[in-house]
């Protein structure tokens, strides 16, 4: 497959050449001036005929020639001697065909630089004394000397002007090649940084060696920091084929110590290294994915601390500019995993966090109320014991049931346990089992209504505002000193209201919630943060001497997170 560049440099070989075929014609002038001028036709017809031939042959058969005169320079050899017959054959160093004798010297300047221009002027001038030798009338020494430092002046300055553009098309090549680079590199970095996982990391970094930089194999590996291991190996040739069986991450472990090849000597040293496919690992399975063949092994490097290696199969031209590239690719690489293993584990302790956090609500809103209630109900038992045995036996068995119903509590905190079968109805009635068993409550009178569409409520809302509404009558029966309570819910335009309010005595807010922060409980510092997880607000209306509201609101279109 041709590439681009080589496009390009074959399109301009073309255009130069074209401009040696005119020049080739152009000097056929003089030639045919001299024939019309002169009487000696029948030579000058002759070698005018010879002349033209050679030009049409060339005109029509240039790649042919072009190539030819590339793999054999000795070619030329014949140009310059037919050159130099012409001019014995056309009056010797006097000859009109002198500017069609440059066309070989050009041709050489063209195809072989300064050197080939430099030697094929030594040649025609050699050529061109002895052809004028007894054959060129009215010698002149001078002119032949004007002549011969022509065919070098002439040779040498378009020589050095080839060797020039040959220069800087390569640095044009060269400059190209890295502005494409850096556009993969570039490219590259903005796609690891919406990369999900690893793995994904490592299908992009393979597919800009393979695709974008044109590499024909090229492998991934990952560092495992726990065991101090390579593993989770990704391969991809540039057709697209997997190196690895049905291109998954292979799950090959290699120890990261000296004696295991080439890859672990350059994580533990932090130096890229080449190396063929046998000394690669100490692993022959390994060997045998990452196929026959030379290797560059780069290190990916994060803080001073291996993350994983690329490993990229030589090509036949070691261009420097090019292992740069797949070194910054190394190192774009090693960033990506880095932060995404960073971000993975800070995901994994926030979900232990939050679990944490979760079941330390459920055991206050569940839990702690029922061993509140068993409390003060134990309390009274033995005060009762003395005189009244009878209401203490009925008192323990009911408390053996709370008991009961208190561990399955537990069990669901923990397992993260919710019955699927809550409605309206079963909301209201747990309500008021949970103030009759849990908190025990006395001489309060509880109303609570459900008004709406219960079903509309995603899962995690309904358990949400249950145990807000838990936690909010708990705080009527400690705190409150109230006789009555009531409880709404309304669902409608796409929001959930719960309002619970009591006609207690009421408190001072700010220090309650700086009292229960400090103290590390979850009481209403707890409602308001279960609010704040559902989407919604929250406000709670309450001062010393008067009634308390506690308002929830939250919007039914959210999608709400993951317990």
């Amino acid at each position: 497959m041709i590439t681009s560049s080589e496009q390009s440099d074959l399109t301009n070989t073309r255009h130069v050449f074209r401009l040696l075929v005119l020049y080739r014609w152009l000097s056929l002038i003089p030639p045919l001036l001299s024939w019309l001028t002169t009487q000696d036709t029948a030579r000058l017809i002759a070698a005018l005929a010879a002349a033209v031939i050679a030009n049409l042959f060339i005109t029509f058969f240039p790649s042919q020639l072009n190539a030819s005169v590339r793999q054999r320079p000795a070619l030329l050899l014949i140009d310059l001697v037919f050159c130099s017959a012409l001019a014995a054959f056309s009056g010797g160093w006097n000859t009109p065909y002198y500017l069609y004798a440059f066309s070989p010297l050009l041709a050489a300047a063209f195809f072989f630089k300064l050197r080939g221009a430099l030697v094929s002027a030594l040649g025609m001038a050699l050529l061109f004394v002895v052809s004028g030798v007894g054959v060129t009338p009215n010698q002149n020494w001078l002119s032949l000397v004007a002549q011969v430092v022509g065919f070098f002046l002439i040779a040498g300055a378009f020589g050095y002007a080839t060797t020039l553009m040959a220069r800087l098309t390569s640095s044009h090549l060269e400059l190209n090649r890295a502005h494409r680079d850096l556009e993969v590199i570039h490219s590259l970095t903005l796609s690891l940084q919406s990369a999900s996982d690893v793995n994904e990391v490592e299908e992009r970094v393979l597919e800009a060696v393979t695709n974008d930089l044109g590499f024909s194999r090229a492998v991934i590996a990952l560092v495992d920091q726990n065991d101090h291991v390579v593993s989770c190996w990704l391969g991809k040739a540039r057709d697209g084929r997997a190196m690895f069986a049905g291109g998954l991450p292979h799950p090959a472990r290699l120890r990261m110590t000296a004696e295991e090849g080439i890859i672990a000597q350059c994580l533990l040293d932090g130096q890229p290294r080449l190396g063929t496919s046998e000394t690669l690992t100490a692993n022959p399975a390994i060997n045998t994915h990452l196929e026959h063949g030379t290797y560059h092994v780069f290190p990916m490097i994060l803080r001073e601390h291996p993350v994983g290696v690329l490993i990229v199969n030589a090509s036949d031209e070691n261009d420097p500019a090019r292992l740069r590239s797949l070194e910054a690719i190394a190192s774009q690489a090693a960033v990506a995993v880095g932060t995404t293993m960073l971000c993975i584990d800070r995901a994994q302790r926030l979900a232990v966090q939050d679990e944490r956090i979760r079941i330390a609500r459920e055991i206050h809103d569940t839990v702690s109320q029922s061993l509140f209630g068993m409390t003060f109900s134990l309390d009274a038992c033995v005060k009762l014991l003395p005189t009244q045995p009878d209401t203490v036996k009925k008192e323990l068995a009911s408390l053996l049931q709370l008991a009961e119903s208190t561990r399955a509590e537990v069990r669901q905190s923990i397992m993260g346990i919710w019955p699927s079968q809550l409605n309206a109805e079963s909301f209201a009635t747990d309500l008021r089992r949970y103030t009759a068993e849990a908190c025990r409550a006395s001489g309060v009178d509880f109303d609570i209504q459900v008004r709406g569409d219960f079903e509309s409520l995603p899962p995690q809302a309904k358990r949400g505002l249950y145990r807000i509404a838990q936690e909010a009558l708990a705080n009527v029966v400690r705190h409150a000193n109230a006789t009555q309570a009531q409880v709404r819910l309304d669902i409608a335009d796409e929001q959930a209201t719960l309002a619970v309010q009591d006609n207690g005595r009421g408190f001072d807010l700010n220090l309650a919630l700086a009292r229960e922060f400090n103290r590390e409980h979850f009481g209403l510092r707890g409602i308001l943060d279960r609010a704040t997880s559902l989407h919604g607000t929250s406000e709670i209306l309450t001062q010393p001497g008067a009634y308390t509201t506690v308002k929830i609101s939250v919007p039914l279109s959210t999608r709400l997170p993951k317990s």
